[in-house]
């Protein structure tokens, strides 16, 4: 195989941050674009620079055989049968988390997936950013030796700082319960749980106290009774046959506006060892004046000035995928790993909602 045709299928903002990966690859080249509403997709296209063909039907598109893969950037909702019928027309297939909604739904996935001979991948960026993918190559060294604690905390700041706007859309099948499995736990929490099980391994049990507000505040609109927001919450998680916790917190700062060239989000990043100490100081939000990543050993800091500009993981996850394909070797989160994170995520909720220890379906 020479070039790899890709078609991106949503057009709606978060293409904005994972198409210019596949646009800047020489590897590949855009060859289609699909959006329901054509309009938007004939915008990007031009935004874009590119003269694609566009279509407003998903099944179209897969009719092309000109494409070879496509990258679902859809709601969630609609993931299970894109993912199916992609497959199953002989595309390979990078969608965008989280894979769906139940562990009924990653089954039907996975049966498709374990017989189709095409490339499948849930898309996370968190994983390919820069400073995380180099904190996983210190830990693996044994720059820290055996990690016993990982710390993520995430502080939502203020909404009308947002450098992205999201579709009014966007907002509304997130606020359908019916089309939603969660709130901020669910969808952004996944990006968290994924990076602590890339760092030290998967998640045995849960425990968590998670809120639901009803003054949830989106893009300056105040949305009644949503339960999206889901500021205060805390999740402590067990690693299986370690002795290593993982703690993953959200907190809610809205009148704080943060330094940032995407959404009003500031993480921090800790991995504790038995030798040393992993700060990532930043990714969506750039607020601490620190470098990107940091290492603690033998009484001295070590800075690591790597590129961190958040965009730079989607840039890297569509590498991963081309190379992938061309390469015959499997990009990070295949469908064990997806259903993994899922079962996790759904488990915080469980947890909380029985109040109780959660153990996951290893």
């Amino acid at each position: 195989m020479g070039k790899l045709n890709i078609a991106i299928v949503g057009c709606g903002s978060i293409s904005q941050l994972n198409a210019p990966g596949y646009l800047d690859n020489p590897q590949c080249d855009v060859v289609a674009l699909c959006d329901p509403v054509i309009d938007r997709a004939v915008a990007k296209a031009e935004a874009w620079g590119i003269n694609p063909k566009i279509y407003s039907e998903y099944s179209d598109l897969l009719n092309d055989d000109q494409v070879d893969a496509v990258e679902l950037l859809t709601p969630t909702y609609m993931h299970v049968d894109q993912i199916i019928d992609g497959l199953n027309s002989g595309k390979h297939v990078s969608c965008q988390k989280p894979i769906c909604s139940n562990l009924d739904e990653v089954q039907r996935i996975e049966e498709v997936v374990r017989r189709s001979n095409r490339t499948f991948r849930i898309t996370e960026n968190f994983l390919y950013y820069p400073p995380i993918a180099k904190a996983k190559t210190l830990i693996d060294s044994g720059q820290i030796g055996e990690p016993s604690l990982v710390r993520i905390r995430t502080i939502r700041g203020d909404a009308s700082n947002a450098r992205i706007a999201v579709q009014e859309e966007a907002h509304k099948w997130r606020m359908d319960e019916n089309l939603n499995a969660g709130g901020t736990l669910y969808d952004d929490g996944w990006h968290k749980y994924a990076t602590a099980i890339f760092w030290v391994g998967e998640v045995e049990k849960v425990t968590s106290i998670v809120s639901e507000r009803n003054d949830f505040t989106n893009a300056g609109v105040h949305v009644a009774g949503s339960p999206v927001n889901e500021c205060p919450s805390a999740a402590i998680m067990k690693v299986k046959n370690k002795d290593c916790l993982i703690t993953i917190d959200y907190a809610s700062a809205h009148e704080l506006p943060f330094k940032t060239k995407y959404y009003p989000v500031d993480e921090f990043f800790e991995i504790v060892g038995e030798k040393g100490i992993i700060w990532v100081t930043r990714c969506s939000g750039e607020s601490l004046d620190l470098p990107p990543l940091m290492l603690f050993k033998e009484g001295l800091p070590t800075s690591y000035y790597l590129s961190s500009d958040w965009i730079e993981g989607f840039n890297g996850a569509a590498k991963s995928f081309v190379e992938g394909i061309l390469l015959g070797r499997q990009p990070y989160m295949d469908i064990g790993f997806a259903r993994h994170v899922l079962d996790v995520g759904l488990s915080v909720y469980k947890s909380s909602d029985m109040e109780s220890v959660v153990y996951t379906s290893l």
